[in-house]
């Protein structure tokens, strides 16, 4: 029997897809706190807290890190579905 809809991704299942936006005025990374100045290129990534989903400005080399453990827990779920 095939399944219904769409393959949902693990990134999308509860909170929503990060996306990319230009800061239209300086504002801090939630992770690291740096700055990121007006005008540059960052990602917003979905948080749920308390029942609601906001999206928190993320730096470029927080998502990349947040990026490669994504990966990382990926690689590790594959494993298990290949059963080595």
């Amino acid at each position: 029997m095939k399944p219904k809809g769409k393959t949902p991704s693990l990134l999308v299942q509860s909170t929503g897809m990060p996306e990319v936006y230009d800061c239209k005025k300086a504002t801090n990374c939630y992770r690291c706190k740096s700055s990121i100045r007006s005008g540059a290129r960052a990602f917003k990534i979905p948080k749920a807290q308390s029942g609601f989903t906001n999206k928190k400005p993320c730096c470029r080399e927080c998502f990349s890190q947040i990026l490669e453990q994504t990966k990382s827990d990926i690689a590790v779920l594959e494993k298990m579905l290949s059963g080595d």
